[in-house]
């Protein structure tokens, strides 16, 4: 009979809905989870133009004041206000103080003259008057009936009274440009007396290019005081409106108004409480993102559209010998072994069976190649086995050969010989994992006179054990690799002093053997150290772990070895100072005997 639906359909439409149903939950789960992703976007966009607007417009702003601070700390300008006066004495006196003040006059040009859209103003005592501007196009005397100017008198010696936005009053200005940020100070005496002021317009138009040039073609950037007040807008209708919406403490990131909903941003001025503000259209903002989004979307169906069409081309190609092959293995499962597939054809299931063809054809062989492959492998056990030394028939021998020396009266080869003697059956056993801090000591003194025969040196090693601290359990060869890099680096194979100690504390309940292993030699930079202790917590792979020494343990090995063991109750810190030594300390979990699993740690034992 045959089925409703072919092999070659099921798959097709097994592949369509694999495909199509994750597509369809990409596209609702995307359009779900984008929208808090694209204000964020929006933000952080707005936030950093408004970044690059607000070192400009500090940098003007910080003009104003810069010029101001000369004119407060130049002592001509304060000696000539206070010596105004002279001007009506006698004729030397007269003399006198014209010359300096033609001197400050062309001083002040120079300076002044530089800053065109700087309007600055200086007035003193006895009629004491400088502009760098025609008197024609402003009185200054006219600064006296401001309405905010009896405020220079009330603040600080060196502080300032930001003004704000005026309108223009000069007029060689354009009309479109009729506005001035302004500030003022007080030039004060070492007595705090008023005896002057200084008062800084700059043109508006310096601010409003600046965001006219940061702000894109559908973003409004604008400088607001702290009440909500226009100084600075990039469109230049609005400068001096009042925005209703302002809020000094506003922490959301959109704002509504007209019905529209906009991006809001903003960064306050290093000078002022002023705030730069940006406003984006929420629609605009969002849009070039989302239109990212689709275009990513509409490429993911595309490409699962041509492989979907792909997959039902090969499905087709594959399906037709299927038949054919699964006949064939089913034959093959009832353990007719000498039959052979003969499909043929270019195709990857025609592939298949030409390949389980030579398979057959191979398994044959394979019986008889395992047999003989087996009794080689047997054979050359044997062979190695038989090539074995015993290591207790090599200690034997070296304790002979020292038994010899010593006989013949040379107590000091002898003794060498012990030590080789001693390291190498303390390297060979590997029965025991862990040994008393005594034997693992006493492995350190034979390893010592080796080093010190070795390079012709004397490295000396006091050990100190706190009352029953030698006979606590530590892993085998823990502290042979910090003595190694002690004598090779630390003392670079000369002479120096090693000392060990050993003390039993005790933390939140639970018994700790401290052992802290220092020396005398030329220590380490901050940088190695830090090095060192990046190293340290990489773990390696165990395949291809870096080896150093005689033991073939280095320091992170010793780490990452007691981390096995004790997991994070065992600690190592490192101490160095340059030309002065190193200092380990080693601490975990104290121990007389261990059990099937060691001590209770976070490794699992």
């Amino acid at each position: 009979m045959i089925p409703k639906f072919s092999l070659r359909k099921k798959l097709i439409w097994s592949a369509l809905i694999c495909f199509l149903l994750p597509l369809g939950g990409i596209y609702l789960m995307t359009h779900y989870l984008t929208k808090d992703l694209l204000l964020d976007r929006a933000v952080v966009s707005s936030e950093d133009a408004l970044r690059a607007v607000q070192s400009d417009v500090n940098g003007v702003l910080d003009q104003t004041l810069e010029l101001s601070n000369i004119v407060l700390t130049n002592t001509e300008i304060r000696q000539q206000i206070i010596s105004g006066h002279e001007k009506r004495g006698t004729e030397e006196q007269k003399d006198s103080y014209l010359l300096n003040y033609s001197r400050l006059i062309r001083f002040l040009d120079e300076l002044f003259g530089q800053h065109d859209d700087f309007y600055v103003t200086i007035l003193g005592k006895d009629d004491f008057t400088y502009t760098n501007y025609s008197h024609s196009d402003f009185d200054p005397e006219q600064l006296y009936r401001q309405p905010w100017f009896d405020q220079l008198n009330q603040i600080p010696s060196f502080s300032t009274f930001w003004v704000g936005l005026q309108e223009n009053y000069f007029n060689t200005v354009q009309q479109e440009e009729s506005y001035l940020v302004t500030i003022g100070r007080p030039i004060r005496t070492s007595s705090n007396s008023v005896i002057g002021y200084v008062i800084i317009s700059v043109n508006e138009r310096q601010i409003r290019d600046h965001l006219i040039r940061g702000a894109s073609s559908d973003q409004e950037m604008m400088l607001l005081n702290e009440e909500g007040k226009v100084i600075s807008h990039s469109d230049p209708s609005l400068v001096g409106s009042e925005m209703t919406w302002w809020n000094q403490d506003r922490h959301a990131r959109t704002i509504e108004m007209d019905g529209q909903e906009y991006v809001y941003a903003e960064q306050s001025i290093r000078a002022n409480p002023w705030k730069l503000v940006s406003l984006i259209p929420l629609s605009s903002a969002i849009a070039k993102n989302k239109q990212i989004l689709l275009i990513s979307f509409g490429l993911q169906v595309l490409f699962f559209t041509l492989f979907c069409i792909l997959l039902t081309m090969l499905i087709s190609a594959f399906t037709k010998p299927l038949r054919q092959l699964s006949s064939f293995i089913t034959r093959i499962g009832r353990g007719q072994m000498n039959i052979r597939s003969g499909i043929r054809g270019n195709n990857e299931v025609t592939l298949l069976a030409r390949t389980i063809d030579h398979m057959l054809d191979r398994i044959e062989s394979m019986f008889e190649q395992i047999t003989v492959e087996q009794s080689k492998k047997r054979k050359a056990e044997l062979e190695m086995l038989q090539a074995q030394i015993n290591p207790h028939f090599m200690f034997n021998l070296l304790n002979s050969i020292r038994f010899n020396i010593l006989t013949k009266g040379d107590e000091e080869n002898a003794q060498l010989i012990a030590s080789l003697s001693s390291l190498l059956r303390m390297t060979i056993n590997r029965d025991n994992e862990f040994i008393p801090l005594q034997e693992e000591v006493e492995t350190i003194h034979h390893y010592i006179r080796l080093m010190n025969f070795r390079h012709a040196n004397q490295v000396r090693l006091e050990v100190s054990y706190e009352d029953g601290c030698e006979h606590a359990l530590v892993p085998r060869f823990m502290i042979q690799p910090f003595i190694e890099n002690a004598i090779i680096h630390g003392f670079e194979q000369f002479s120096g002093d090693i000392f060990i100690e050993a003390i039993r504390i005790r933390e939140k309940g639970e018994d700790h053997l401290r052992i802290t292993i220092r020396d005398n030699g030329i220590g380490m930079s901050q940088t190695t150290l830090q090095e060192l202790y990046a190293d340290m917590n990489h773990t390696p792979d165990a395949a291809v772990a870096a080896k150093t020494g005689f033991s073939g343990i280095g320091v992170r090995n010793v780490f990452q070895r007691l981390r096995l063991i004790y997991g994070f109750n065992a600690q190592l810190e490192i101490d160095s100072e340059q030309d002065v030594g190193t200092s380990i300390t080693l601490k975990f979990p104290f121990e007389m005997e261990r059990g099937e699993h060691g001590v209770n740690c976070d490794s699992g034992g």
